[in-house]
């Protein structure tokens, strides 16, 4: 997944018990590339228990993605202003399915031509 990811990635060797090398993969890539004009979300307010997010996602229930804003060497990145979504390209989501990634769950995305997963 690394040779994939390149240097959009950290790995984290990890120790879990009864299992020998595990790591993590850490997304260093953040991308502001929402398509506010198609997708479905709610920003924190100044107004709400978490005054700190104000203008960041609480909760996207439609993402579409802006083709345009996502370099075509990204592979897996973050969205910019949300705790919780990870995109990874087809090829990133064909590598994570090869190495049997733990945990992943993936969603077919819109976006303005290809697709990518979250």
């Amino acid at each position: 997944m690394a040779d994939v990811a390149g240097a959009d990635v950290q790995p984290i060797p990890v120790n879990i018990s009864g299992q020998s090398g595990m790591i993590v993969l850490n997304a260093l890539r953040t991308l502001r590339c929402v398509d506010e004009m198609h997708s479905e979300f709610i920003k924190w307010t100044k107004q709400d228990h978490r005054a700190d997010l104000a203008g960041q996602y609480r909760q996207i229930t439609k993402l579409v993605l802006d083709e345009a804003k996502i370099p075509r060497d990204a592979q897996i990145f973050r969205i910019e202003g949300s705790l919780v979504e990870l995109v990874v390209s087809e090829a990133m989501k064909d590598a994570m399915e090869h190495v049997g990634c733990l945990g992943a769950k993936f969603i077919e995305l819109q976006t303005s031509g290809t697709r990518s997963h979250a």
